[in-house]
């Protein structure tokens, strides 16, 4: 590994560590939102439990078939996975989005402002009673709350914003929208978002074998098991009207036809190989693109500016995301 590669992953964990700090003394300060969210979705800490003996099973299973995703993958999250492991396996703790390296990885932020500043725009497009449903968060992994009046975290404001951003150029109606795929879907939130903004749709999720587990059991403990599904074989199929979870290892086993495809940033982050992957599968069919991306490469994540660049080519719209300077959104 290089020396710089060393020295911004030393880095990283640093600043990690140091928002650990934050996030448990913001946490006393918002303590009683947390509380009120917890008494709110107390059965989603029994249900996450119910289903914590699976974990290990179905990622031994997802793992057998040892099919190489090395090409898909980059250092950074191979280092960054196992990692995760440590933290998920055998036994995955409720409050898992307050671990330091989850929050090294999924980038978990608590800006106040930057919540405030979504929120407000937001409530311009959105009735209230409407906003409230859908911006609450849920309890599993135990996630910081920033807005008392809606109970919402970073998470929950900044993937509806995204959504919101995207239906709001009217490139596209939701109700048109009755497929979606995102590349790297984080622990699920975007997936859950989605789900409530359009009910009746199939979502499928491409990440890492452990990622997708993760995905399976935070989306389980809040959705219901029976309303995921995972895949776990090579004969496994998609199943509509479902958030289907698919593993890289099983990517090439199955042809995908999408209305939207997703990327908030994962692809940008990703392999030139990932990258070039998506783009002659035509994203999927989708003729609507929802991307987001940095313009400033780094020797971490080598080809973060060059997927807007063929979004761009391919007739999507750019825009500033105002809130996070040298990042963009990509519309088509």
């Amino acid at each position: 590994m290089k020396k710089s590669s060393v020295i911004l992953k030393i880095a990283r964990e640093l600043y990690s560590s140091f928002r650990y700090i934050q996030l448990r003394l913001f946490r006393l300060r918002m303590w009683r939102s947390q509380k009120k969210l917890a008494n709110i979705k107390k059965s989603q800490r029994t249900q996450f439990f119910n289903l914590c003996d699976q974990f290990s099973n179905i990622y031994g299973k997802v793992q057998a078939y040892n099919r190489d995703i090395s090409q898909f993958t980059t250092q950074f999250w191979n280092y960054y996975n196992s990692k995760l492991k440590d933290v998920f396996l055998p036994n995955p703790p409720f409050n898992f989005l307050n671990d330091s390296v989850v929050l090294a990885v999924l980038f978990t932020p608590f800006n106040r402002k930057r919540v405030a500043n979504a929120i407000s725009f937001l409530e311009e497009k959105i009735p209230k009673e409407r906003l409230q449903n859908l911006l609450q968060e849920d309890y599993v992994g135990e996630p910081l709350i920033l807005s008392s009046e809606y109970l919402a975290s970073f998470a929950s404001a900044l993937h509806l914003y995204h959504f919101i951003r995207f239906f709001d150029k009217e490139l596209v109606d939701i109700k048109q929208i009755n497929t979606v795929v995102e590349w790297g879907g984080g622990y699920g939130s975007q997936a859950r978002i989605f789900k409530r903004l359009k009910h009746q749709s199939t979502y499928i999720i491409i990440d890492t074998p452990l990622m997708s587990c993760i995905q399976w059991l935070y989306l389980s403990a809040i959705l219901g098991e029976k309303d995921i599904n995972i895949i776990q074989e090579s004969t496994s199929s998609i199943h509509t009207g479902k958030i289907n979870l698919l593993p890289l290892n099983f990517i090439r086993q199955h042809e995908i036809q999408s209305d939207l495809f997703l990327s908030t940033w994962a692809l940008s982050e990703s392999s030139k190989y990932s990258q070039d992957y998506v783009i002659n599968h035509n994203w999927y069919s989708s003729k609507h693109l929802l991307l987001a991306y940095s313009d400033n490469s780094t020797e971490e994540n080598p080809y973060s500016d060059r997927i807007g660049n063929v979004a761009k080519e391919t007739g999507a719209i750019i825009e500033p995301i105002d809130f996070h300077p040298g990042n963009y959104y990509a519309f088509r």
